[in-house]
């Protein structure tokens, strides 16, 4: 538990506490809900404050329930929490009492502050943490950096608000009076305990004063909003639109918002970028921003041979200005019927640093519709652009360029990263047609192994079949000559009866012509023959045979 304080124990004390913390989250919300409503150059200001202070008032009731509930670290750096959110607290309100009429105070200065007090809480916490359970936090070294820090802050506070509005001093003053007088009664009365007492009583007098900070208004001069005058609405708007400048990336966008910007800046009626390259038949206007009608033209090419002082101005880097009208009377002509305007006005071509790839750039500006006169003042003017917004032109140029190559070179890898996939794919094609045939391969060799061993086999078993019949064949070779011999034998006999076979053939022959010849002689022709005297030659001869 918190120690219970003599003085005022309804303070500091939870559930009692509560009172306290309600007031101040009521009175910084109402006060927040105000700013909320109401209009002015303060509003940002206190609207943040009170944020701050309503956010760290909020804080502080949660930890106080927690230190309330018993957890032990919570309630050993509440004393030390309190102080610095309040000091937190006070830095904001300050700042937002002293900004409106002190432009020079940065806005990031309580937030530094702020940072700066956390810190310095968190190193506090380490060298009071271990002596917590044995002093009291009041009027110890702690809570004397805090009081000399807090006295330091309110007396600043007063000394910036000098000079101010006294009506607008009122609630300030006042609320700074009773911040400071609590902290002095705390010093003046010291009572034991780890909350101070006092100060959270004077805190409870002065927060319902930040609802009427939040509803009043400031009424000396220097708070007033003083209506712009044009010259004033120009030179914001110059602003505006050279601050566009810095947003654009591409070269066109860039053109164009260069070309607005000096349009403003020169009040010329019509101004653009000329661009021409040594050789070429034409120089190109491009960008150019019609002030009048707030638009840009389309580009436009310029042949060249119909503008022969602007080439040579183009060509040399030369200022050139026409602000008569029967001067320069063709060329203006031309521009009259490439760009479509009934009329030109008077004519300034202002060179910029060329280009390194030989490209010479420049600004045209014409007027139109004013028929302003181009002055020294207006080259003056230019003078201090001519070397930036030609690097400007440069660059974007550069990057147009590049942008134009990656693009190419995205195109290429995206592509070759297509054909990538592609041979991935057909790779793992080819895997899987390889693990095929290897696994074929290994088949046929496993099925050409058996094979083989199959042939070994057949060849071992060929061989004993040979073996076994060369050796029948030597067993046999004398039998072979014998059949060799016979052959020849029967060979011959057959061609001896061949022989006997023809001289049979001839001897019968000759036997029958001599039978016939028998036969004649025997039995003339006219005789008749007996029966049994017949003789029969062929009976003869087979006979013989």
């Amino acid at each position: 538990m918190i120690p219970t304080l003599d003085f005022n124990p309804v303070l500091t004390v939870f559930p009692y506490a509560l009172l306290y913390y309600a007031l101040l989250l009521v009175s910084s919300g109402l006060a927040l809900f105000a700013v909320l409503r109401s209009e002015g150059e303060r509003r940002a200001t206190l609207q943040t404050s009170l944020a701050v202070i309503f956010v760290s008032q909020l804080v502080l009731l949660t930890a106080n329930l927690l230190a309330y509930q018993g957890v032990q670290q919570v309630e050993a750096l509440f004393p030390l929490l309190h102080r610095s959110l309040n000091l937190i607290c006070l830095v904001w309100l300050t700042w937002s009492i002293i900004k409106p009429g002190d432009n020079a105070l940065p806005a990031w200065l309580p937030l530094v502050v702020t940072m700066l007090v956390l810190l310095s809480s968190a190193i506090l916490a380490l060298s009071w943490l271990p002596t917590h359970s044995a002093q009291n936090f009041n009027f110890s070294l702690p809570d004397f950096i805090w009081i000399g820090l807090t006295l330091l802050l309110i007396l600043s506070a007063g000394v910036a608000c000098k000079g101010r509005s006294k009506v607008w001093l009122v609630e300030p003053l006042l609320i700074l009076f009773i911040a400071g007088v609590g902290f002095i009664l705390y010093l003046l009365l010291p009572i034991a305990g780890d909350l101070p007492a006092v100060v959270m009583l004077s805190q409870l007098l002065y927060y319902p004063l930040l609802i009427s900070l939040a509803h009043h208004k400031p009424t000396n001069q220097s708070s007033r909003v003083r209506e712009p005058q044009p010259n004033h609405l120009l030179r914001a708007n110059i602003a505006n639109a050279f601050l566009g400048v810095s947003l654009q990336s591409g070269r066109d966008e860039l053109e164009k918002s260069l070309s607005h910007s000096l349009s403003l800046y020169l009040a010329a009626d019509l101004l653009g970028f000329l661009s021409y390259k040594e050789g070429d038949p034409s120089a190109r206007l491009s960008s150019a921003y019609d002030l009048i009608r707030e638009d840009h033209l389309k580009s436009i090419d310029l042949p060249v041979e119909d503008f022969p002082s602007l080439r040579i101005a183009m060509q040399n880097e030369q200022i050139l200005v026409s602000n008569k009208s029967e001067h320069l009377r063709a060329e203006k002509e031309a521009l009259m019927d490439l760009t479509g305007y009934n009329q030109i006005g008077n004519l300034l071509y202002y060179p910029l640093d060329p280009f390194k790839n030989s490209t010479k750039p420049g600004i045209l500006g014409l007027t139109p519709y004013t028929n302003k006169t181009w002055e020294q003042e207006d080259l003056t003017r230019l003078e201090p652009l001519k070397q930036n917004l030609g690097r400007a032109l440069q660059k974007a140029s550069n990057f147009e360029e590049e942008s134009a190559q990656l693009q190419r070179f995205i195109a290429d890898l995206e592509d070759k990263t297509l054909k990538l996939q592609l041979l991935d794919e057909e790779a793992k094609d080819n895997q899987e047609i390889l693990a095929q045939i290897k696994n074929d391969l290994e088949q046929t060799q496993n099925a050409w192994a058996e094979e083989v061993e199959l042939w070994v086999n057949r060849q071992k078993e060929l061989e004993d079949e040979l073996e076994t019949l060369q050796a029948v064949i030597e067993e046999n070779r004398e039998s072979v000559v014998q059949i060799e011999t016979l052959r020849l034998e029967k060979q011959h006999l057959e061609e001896t009866i061949l022989r006997n076979s023809k001289q049979i053939e001839q001897l019968k022959t000759i036997l029958q012509q001599a039978s016939l010849l028998i036969n004649g002689l025997f039995h003339p022709p006219g005789s008749i023959l007996n029966p049994g005297d017949e003789e029969n030659p062929a009976a003869d001869i087979d006979s013989i045979n």
